[in-house]
């Protein structure tokens, strides 16, 4: 089996070290819940202009060795230069490069997969394109207030054009528990279109508890020599996901948008 969080953000105001203990434990949590005894964990980096994580490490510059609650994780490239796995004894993650981009309607565009040079600021359908030309997933990912209005009625026409059909959704697990689910990702659902979920941890301290704790599950293995193409030949593969984890409780929800709002103030 493999376990994925498919939106995983390391900002500069995490620490490595504990990024990788939370996912490990969050991973480890839900394989006891689903009686899986083997699982291959997976973090799906989308990295937006400014961040540069997955390039620091493979560089150095960001350390290769971390030392976490219950020891040490080190870095060991893999045979692309989309990924990386770091290990603690016997537990093992795959990192994935992606970016997360900001189109000209201000949706966000994610593409799992990738190190390629795209950019911001072009519309969607020149986004989706340049995305899949990568050969990467592209994801549409809801976000607070960004699927509603005429922005929705957006998302709405590219997850209901043919064109688009290897678009897959983004659920959030900053997306309310208890709240209604939005249009859109009902009717991607209803058209069998993949939802790939993620935890997409804010850049608040304390968030990097968060990562592995939503995410996607696959009944498949991962290439540890090459995770990334490993991924993406699974995601355009017809296997049955499954989303683990849960989303925001409403305290926690509340909390994370005032937080926002005083950082941004």
């Amino acid at each position: 089996m493999v376990l994925a969080d498919g939106h995983v953000h390391v900002y500069d105001c995490f620490s490595a070290a504990a990024v990788f203990d939370a996912a490990a434990a969050n991973f480890a949590a839900e394989a006891r819940l689903a009686d899986a005894p083997r699982y291959d964990a997976v973090l799906c980096l989308v990295e937006g202009a400014t961040e540069r994580f997955l390039a620091g490490v493979r560089s150095g510059d960001k350390g290769r060795v971390w030392r976490g609650r219950h020891g040490y994780w080190e870095a060991e490239s893999s045979d692309e230069p989309e990924s990386l796995v770091v290990r603690r004894g016997g537990t093992r993650l795959a990192v994935i490069g992606g970016r997360q981009l900001v189109t000209r309607e201000r949706l966000e565009v994610l593409a799992l997969g990738t190190t390629a040079p795209l950019r911001d600021g072009d519309p969607i359908e020149a986004t989706l394109a340049a995305v899949h030309e990568t050969g990467a997933a592209a994801v549409l990912p809801w976000g607070v207030g960004k699927w509603l209005g005429q922005r929705g009625a957006i998302v709405a026409r590219i997850l209901a054009d043919p064109r688009w059909r290897y678009v897959s959704v983004g659920d959030n697990g900053n997306r309310l528990a208890l709240g209604p689910e939005p249009a859109q990702l009902a009717a991607a659902q209803r058209a069998g279109r993949r939802v790939l979920p993620g935890s997409d941890p804010l850049p608040l301290l304390g968030q990097e508890e968060r990562v592995g704790s939503y995410g996607f599950a696959v009944d498949a293995d991962l290439d540890w020599l090459r995770p990334a193409a490993a991924l993406l030949a699974i995601l355009k593969s017809g296997a049955s996901f499954t989303t683990f984890g849960r989303r925001a409780e409403l305290t926690r929800f509340v909390g994370n948008q005032l937080a926002l709002k005083l950082r941004s103030a």
